[in-house]
């Protein structure tokens, strides 16, 4: 584990304190077997509370941990490059440290991809990367928009009013 990857994960715990106001109620499962202290005080640091903490007796690939914030799950996996949040409540994604984007929570709907980027386009965002999941079709769904400039709060407020969007949250 390097230093660079433990400013990295204190940066993606930062993330999910964003997009979670009450990470006190948060918990840490540790699934990797090495550096198990670094990480730990990393994702702590990041959350800014000391948390629960639990290991996993698994074996998992580059999984380094979960970080449980009422119902919501986030993974956090390193590979060759990066430390990543590798899915959010079993939608897989790949958010790295410092991204600008935005998380489009939604019920399923045909043209959702559309929309959200024409409303980017609009506003002259440039999308890096895009992921969309789904429960099942027309249940839940998550679409993650990577993309190269911030998002701000007046292209969140006019995607919110989508149809059958429930919450957006961008990166920043």
């Amino acid at each position: 584990m390097t230093n660079s990857n433990e400013a990295d994960l204190r940066e993606l715990a930062r993330v999910i304190r964003k997009l979670e106001p009450k990470t006190s109620d948060a918990s840490i499962t540790i699934l990797a077997h090495e550096n198990r202290e670094q990480i730990i005080a990393a994702l702590k640091a990041g959350l800014d509370h000391d948390v629960p903490v639990q290991a996993s007796s698994g074996e998992y690939a580059n999984h380094l941990a979960t970080i449980r914030v009422g119902s919501n799950k986030y993974t956090i996996a390193l590979d060759w490059r990066d430390v990543y949040i590798s899915e959010i409540n079993y939608c897989p994604c790949r958010i790295p440290p410092r991204s600008h984007g935005v998380l489009v929570y939604h019920i399923d709907y045909p043209g959702v991809i559309y929309d959200v980027s024409r409303i980017l386009a609009d506003n002259e965002i440039n999308i890096s990367k895009l992921n969309v999941s789904r429960e099942q079709k027309g249940k839940n769904a998550l679409l993650v928009s990577l993309t190269d400039e911030a998002i701000t709060a007046e292209v969140a407020a006019v995607m919110e009013t989508l149809p059958q969007i429930t919450k957006v949250i961008s990166l920043q």
